[in-house]
C-alpha cells in the first residue's frame, strides 16, 4: 500500500509546476503562435511615429527687453518676474496651441491605403500623407459646415476630374473654425464628381479641389481618402502630444517634443507654436508700451494747463503788487544770516577754549608742576607758539630733574623760565578772551540788523514766492513727463523679446521610434508564455476533480490502496490475457498491497464502491477479481448493483445471466448453482444481477442473502462484491454488515472533491469501516506523481 502524504500547506514546487505546464505544451505553442500573429499584424498595420525636438530661450524672468523696463519703470515698484513653470504653462495653453493651429492648413487630412494582402479585408494598412504626397489638394471653405467623422474617398478620373464619396452609419457638420456641432447625419451616402479648381458645393461638403502640382505617380494603385478636423479637436491632439521641459534645473532653456506620423506636418507644428509664442511676447510688451505712451501724453496734457494757469497767476501777481522778484533777495538774506551764525558760533568755541586753558594754567602756577596745557580747538598761532615753547621748558625740567638737585643752577633757570612762560601764556589768554567778546557783541549787532530785514519783508512778498515755487513745480514735472515720453516712444520702436529660437523642430534618432519590432516581440513572448501561465494555473485552482493522491491528502486521511494506469480500448480487451499491459499490472500491484492489510486477518469479502456511476468500480472489481484468481486463489465476483449490472458484458454472459443471477436467487427463482456462471477465467466465478428487480433495497436486506453470503464465505477464498454507488441509493449501507474490507474507486479527472468530503465523514464517524482507496484511470505522462511509471510496467518484458 503506498504510503500517504501528509497534509501541508500550499508551496511552490518548481518541478511539478515545469511538469503540468509541459503536459499544456499545445496551449502554450497556440497562444504563442497567436500572439506572433498579432505582433506581426501589429507592426505591419501600425504606423511608424517619429519624434521631433526643438529647443528655444526664455530670457530673463522680467516681461520684456531689459532696456523697456528701464525706461518705462516710473514708479519704483519690483518687477518680480514670470516663473519657469508659468512660461512652459502658457507654452503649452490650449489658446497658444489653438493660434498656432490656426496658422496651419491642418484642417484636412490626407491617407492612402496601399495594394497589400492585408488591405483585401478593408482599408486595415493606411498611412497618413502629408500634403503634396497625394495627386490632390483639398481646401475647405471654413465658412460652411463642414462633413467630419468619416473618410471622404478620392478617386482622380480622366480630364483632371476627381470623384469623391463616402459612406458611413453616422457622422457630423461642425464648424471648423469655432468646433461647434451644426448636426448630426445618419447613414451618410455622398457621391459627387467635380472638376479640379472648382469649389465642390453640398450641404456636407464645401470645399475646392485641385490637383497637386507635380505630382507623377498617375499609375498607383493606391485608395486615397482626406478627413476634416475642426479647430478645437486639433489642438486638443497635438496638445496632447506636446511636451515642455527644461534642459536643466536652473537653465532657462527649454525643450519642445512631439511625436506623430507625418514628420513634415510635426516640424511645422513646433516651428509655428514657437514663433506665436514669441510674437505673442512681443505683441504684450508692444501693447504695455503703447499703453505707456497713452499714459503719458494724457498726464502731459493735463499738467499743460497747470502750468499755464500757475504762470498767468505769478505774471498778475507781479503786474498787480509791483514786484519783480525777491527770491534773490530772500535768499541772500538768509545766506548772510547763516553765514553769521556759523561765524558766532565758531568765535563762542575758541572763547571757551582760551577760558577751559587760562583755568588749567591757574590751576598749575608751580614751577614743580611740569604740565604743558593742550592746544587742541586753538588756532591762534600766537598761543600755540607760547604753548610749544612751555612744553620745550618742560621737557628740559625735566631731563635735569632725573640725575640733578633742586639747588642746582641749571634747575633754578629752567623753573624761572617756566613761571614766565606760564604768565606770558595767562595774558595772552586774557586778551584773547576780551576780543573774542568784542567780536561777539559785534556779531550779535550783525545778526540783529539781518533779522530785522527779513521780518520787514511784507506778506505780498511771501505771496510771490509761493506762486513762483508752484510755478517751477509744474515746470519740472512737466518737462520731467516730456523726458519720458520720448524715450517711451524710443523704447517702443525699439522694442524686442528676450524669448528667442535656439533650434528649429527637426526629427531625433533618424527613424521611427514607435512601433519598435525588439519590444513588441518582447511582448508578444510574455503575452505568448504568460496568457497559457495564467489560463494553466486558473485551470489547475478552478478545478474540483481529483487529479493525485495529493489532492485526496487533503482531503481525506483514508488509506490509498494504489492506482490503476489508463489504458486503450485494446488494453482493455486483453486485460484477462495479457500479463503485460499496464491495468494488469495495476491490479497486480493493488492485489498484492490487499494481501498485505489481509495478512493474519479474515478478510473474505470485499465491496468495491464509488460515489457516482462512471468512477470504474465495476471495471475495478472485475480485474481485482481476476487478478487474485489468475493468483491461485478461488474467487467469486458478485454483482450486487441491481440497479445498473454491467459485469456480465465483461464475460460476454449476458444471455446466461438474462435469466437466473443475484436476484433471482434471493427472490427464490433459482438456486445458487444457476445464479453463479464460470467466466473463462481459471478459479473466478461470477453470480451477475440476473433480471433486474423492481424492489433491489428489499432483495439486498433479506434473509437469504445473509445466508448466501454466508455459504459464498465458506466455499471461496475471496468474494468481490460490486456495490451500488454509495453517493446514489441506500443499498451500500445494508451491504456493509456482510463486507471485511471496502475498495472505495475514484476516477482522476472526474470524481469531485466534494464526494470525497463525504466519504471521508462516514469513515471519521466509523459508519463505514476497514476502507482503502484507489484512483483509477491515472493518466502517468500527465500526473507529476506518477510521471516515473510511464515505462516502469514494462520493465522485465
Amino acid at each position: 500500500m503506498e504510503q500517504r502524504p501528509a497534509p501541508h500547506a500550499d508551496e511552490i514546487d518548481l518541478h511539478e509546476l515545469f511538469f503540468r505546464l509541459r503536459n499544456r505544451w499545445q496551449l502554450f505553442l497556440l497562444a504563442l503562435l497567436l500572439a506572433g500573429s498579432a505582433a506581426f499584424l501589429y507592426l505591419r498595420l501600425k504606423a511608424p511615429i517619429y519624434s521631433f525636438r526643438s529647443t528655444m530661450l526664455l530670457g530673463n524672468q522680467s516681461s520684456g527687453s531689459k532696456r523697456a523696463q528701464e525706461l518705462l519703470q516710473i514708479l519704483e515698484v519690483q518687477d518680480k518676474g514670470t516663473k519657469m513653470e508659468d512660461e512652459i504653462g502658457l507654452l503649452t495653453s490650449t489658446d497658444m496651441v489653438q493660434r498656432a493651429m490656426s496658422r496651419l492648413p491642418f484642417n484636412v487630412s490626407y491617407f492612402a491605403a496601399s495594394d497589400t494582402w492585408l488591405n483585401t479585408f478593408g482599408d486595415l494598412q493606411v498611412r497618413e500623407r502629408g500634403m503634396g504626397t497625394v495627386p490632390f489638394r483639398v481646401t475647405p471653405v471654413m465658412s460652411a459646415p463642414q462633413l467630419t467623422g468619416t473618410r471622404i474617398y478620392v478617386d482622380p478620373l480622366p480630364g483632371g476630374k476627381f470623384r469623391l464619396h463616402a459612406e458611413a452609419d453616422k457622422a457630423w457638420l461642425v464648424d471648423l473654425p469655432s468646433g461647434e456641432l451644426m448636426q448630426e447625419v445618419l447613414d451618410v451616402k455622398f457621391d459627387r464628381t467635380v472638376q479640379a479648381g472648382d469649389t465642390l458645393r453640398s450641404p456636407m461638403l464645401t470645399a475646392v479641389i485641385q490637383a497637386e502640382p507635380g505630382y507623377e505617380d498617375a499609375t498607383s494603385k493606391e485608395r486615397y481618402y482626406f478627413q476634416l478636423y475642426d479647430q478645437a479637436d486639433l489642438a486638443d491632439e497635438y496638445q496632447s502630444r506636446l511636451t515642455v521641459r527644461p534642459v536643466d534645473r536652473e537653465s532657462r532653456i527649454i525643450e519642445l517634443t512631439s511625436k506623430g506620423t507625418v514628420p513634415q506636418k510635426e516640424v511645422q507644428f513646433l516651428d509655428t507654436l514657437m514663433r506665436v509664442f514669441v510674437e505673442d511676447e512681443l505683441r504684450d510688451k508692444n501693447t504695455t508700451g503703447q499703453k505707456t505712451v497713452a499714459f503719458l501724453n494724457k498726464e502731459i496734457g493735463q499738467l499743460s494747463d497747470s502750468v499755464r494757469k500757475s504762470t498767468a497767476a505769478l505774471s498778475s501777481f507781479r503786474a498787480a503788487r509791483g514786484m519783480v522778484d525777491v527770491t534773490a533777495q530772500s535768499s541772500a538774506g538768509i545766506q548772510q544770516q547763516g553765514e553769521l551764525q556759523m561765524t558766532r558760533a565758531k568765535i563762542a568755541t575758541n572763547r571757551k577754549y582760551y577760558q577751559n586753558m587760562l583755568s588749567y594754567l591757574r590751576a598749575n602756577q608751580g614751577a614743580t608742576q611740569i604740565v604743558s596745557p593742550s592746544s587742541v580747538g586753538i588756532e591762534d598761532p600766537v598761543v600755540n607758539n607760547l604753548i610749544l615753547q612751555l612744553t620745550d621748558l618742560n621737557s628740559q625740567r625735566a631731563a635735569l630733574g632725573v640725575n640733578a638737585s633742586v639747588d642746582n643752577p641749571m634747575v633754578t633757570i629752567l623753573d624761572e623760565r617756566i613761571r614766565s612762560a606760564k604768565q606770558a601764556l595767562a595774558e595772552t589768554l586774557i586778551n584773547m578772551t576780551r576780543a573774542t567778546d568784542i567780536a561777539l557783541r559785534d556779531l550779535d549787532a550783525q545778526l540783529a540788523k539781518v533779522r530785522g530785514t527779513m521780518n520787514q519783508l511784507p506778506e505780498n512778498e511771501r505771496q510771490l514766492a509761493s506762486l513762483k515755487s508752484k510755478t517751477d513745480f509744474n515746470d519740472k514735472n512737466y518737462q520731467f513727463l516730456i523726458e519720458k515720453r520720448a524715450e517711451a516712444a524710443i523704447a517702443l520702436a525699439t522694442n524686442s523679446t528676450d524669448k528667442k529660437v535656439i533650434d528649429e523642430a527637426s526629427m531625433t534618432g533618424g527613424g521611427p521610434t514607435e512601433p519598435k519590432p525588439v519590444l513588441v516581440g518582447l511582448i508578444a513572448l510574455l503575452a505568448g508564455l504568460g496568457i497559457p501561465f495564467g489560463i494553466s494555473m486558473l485551470m489547475d485552482k478552478a478545478n474540483r476533480r481529483i487529479q493525485s493522491k495529493e489532492d485526496l491528502s487533503r482531503i481525506t486521511t483514508i488509506p490509498m490502496l494504489g492506482v490503476i494506469a489508463h489504458g486503450t480500448k485494446q488494453d482493455k480487451v486483453t486485460m484477462f490475457t495479457d500479463p503485460k499491459g499496464p491495468i494488469a499490472e495495476s491490479f497486480r500491484s493493488i492485489r498484492v498491497n490487499l494481501q498485505y492489510l489481509s495478512a493474519g486477518l479474515d478478510k473474505k469479502v470485499i465491496g468495491v464502491t464509488s460515489s457516482v456511476p462512471g468512477e470504474g468500480k465495476t471495471f475495478c472489481a472485475v480485474n481485482l477479481a481476476a487478478e487474485m484468481a489468475q493468483s491461485g486463489r478461488k474467487v467469486l465476483l458478485l454483482e450486487c448493483d441491481l440497479r445498473r449490472p454491467t459485469v456480465a458484458s465483461y464475460f460476454d454472459l449476458g444471455p446466461n445471466c438474462a435469466e437466473h443471477g443475484l436476484s433471482s436467487y434471493l427472490m427464490g427463482l433459482s438456486t445458487v448453482e444457476e445464479a453463479r456462471h464460470a467466466t473463462g477465467v481459471r478459479s473466478l466465478d461470477v453470480m451477475c444481477c440476473g433480471p433486474i428487480p423492481p424492489n433491489p433495497t428489499e432483495l439486498l436486506e433479506s434473509p437469504r442473502m445473509t445466508e448466501l453470503m454466508e455459504q459464498l464465505r465458506t466455499e471461496y477464498e475471496y468474494v468481490i462484491v460490486d456495490t451500488p454507488p454509495v453517493g446514489y441509493v441506500a443499498e451500500f449501507f445494508m451491504l456493509l454488515r456482510h463486507l471485511d474490507a471496502n475498495i472505495y474507486v475514484v476516477r482522476q479527472n472526474y470524481t469531485d472533491k466534494g464526494l470525497v468530503s463525504h466519504i471521508n465523514e462516514l469513515h471519521q464517524e466509523k459508519k463505514i469501516k476497514q476502507i482503502y482507496m484507489v484512483i483509477n484511470d491515472v493518466h502517468f505522462t500527465k500526473t507529476y506523481e506518477y510521471r516515473y511509471k510511464e515505462k516502469a510496467y514494462t520493465y522485465g518484458y
